[in-house]
């Protein structure tokens, strides 16, 4: 089954049959692949790989294409690690389906864990095939996350596509007025989704510094506050073990010869204790320069 394998590869490793039928493949073959379990039926009409991403899987499931936060998890942008699956769905979508079972209809409101998005019925675009646009992922994250939350995932966007703050401006123009008023200035230069949460705070409490400053010896820091406190802000993907936290304390070490101050603070202060963590930022900028 070698052919229909390959252009489920193409399509991101899920398709309906008639796309696959488009590129050659037979009913016949579609069957043979199934039943040798090369490929499996996520929803009447459409075949899928072994190991293709749950997310996607649920979504066809479902009826829809993986949307917000999960389109932007997707696309490799920083958000917030948490259960749940969004998915937009086309004005006229129905029969739906529960996320892990193609025969039970969906009950509404959907199920806990699952958000359900609608596509405009006059798109401004067409259509993707199994994931929001990054247009229709950037309005529907504004319109559904918390203002920091989507500060966060907008900070990613432009740091993995810099010339994409053109574009992303003029998206948020579509937004309500009052919900642009919440966002705050994104930047490219916040690398991690912590960095940003912790750029957007802040800033609302009217602390601003310089992000991703290269001090010699040491390289970047996450963040430099009057030219000598130094903010590094300990996300689990990166320092969550023992040869970085060996490099953490040499950085460390390496600022105090230079004359520096550092705070670091991990992911489970900064999102379940935020309060501390301001506090002590304030408190060592009130104090005296190393």
């Amino acid at each position: 089954m070698t052919h229909v394998t390959d252009v489920l590869t193409t399509l991101q490793g899920v398709a309906q049959r008639r796309e696959l039928i488009a590129r050659g493949a037979t009913g016949r073959q579609l069957s043979i692949a199934v039943n040798q379990g090369h490929v499996f039926r996520p929803r009447k009409g459409w075949y899928a790989l072994p190991g293709t991403p749950s997310d996607l899987v649920r979504a066809v499931r479902i009826g829809g294409r993986l949307a917000c936060v999960s389109a932007a998890r997707h696309y490799g942008w920083a958000v917030q690690e948490r259960p749940g699956l969004h998915v937009c769905l086309a004005p006229n979508a129905a029969r739906l389906r529960t996320p892990l079972d193609p025969r039970e209809r969906m009950s509404a409101p959907a199920p806990h864990g699952i958000t359900l998005h609608w596509a405009d019925r006059v798109p401004s675009e067409p259509l993707t095939r199994l994931v929001t646009s990054p247009r229709e992922t950037v309005l529907q994250i504004a319109l559904c996350q918390s203002a920091e939350l989507a500060v966060a995932a907008f900070d990613s966007f432009l740091h993995l596509d810099p010339d994409g703050s053109t574009e992303l401006d003029l998206w948020l123009l579509d937004l309500p007025e009052t919900i642009l008023a919440e966002l705050q200035d994104c930047t490219a230069l916040c690398h991690s989704f912590l960095e940003s949460i912790g750029r957007v705070r802040l800033a609302h409490a009217g602390i601003r510094g310089r992000h991703q400053v290269r001090i010699a010896g040491v390289g970047r820091v996450d963040l430099l506050l009057q030219g000598w406190l130094v903010v590094e802000w300990d996300g689990l993907e990166h320092h969550d073990n023992g040869p970085a936290h060996d490099e953490d304390c040499r950085r460390d070490a390496e600022l105090a010869i230079r004359g520096f101050r550092s705070l670091r603070f991990s992911y489970a202060l900064v999102m379940r204790n935020w309060p501390l963590v301001l506090a002590a930022i304030r408190a060592a900028l009130a104090g005296h320069r190393p």
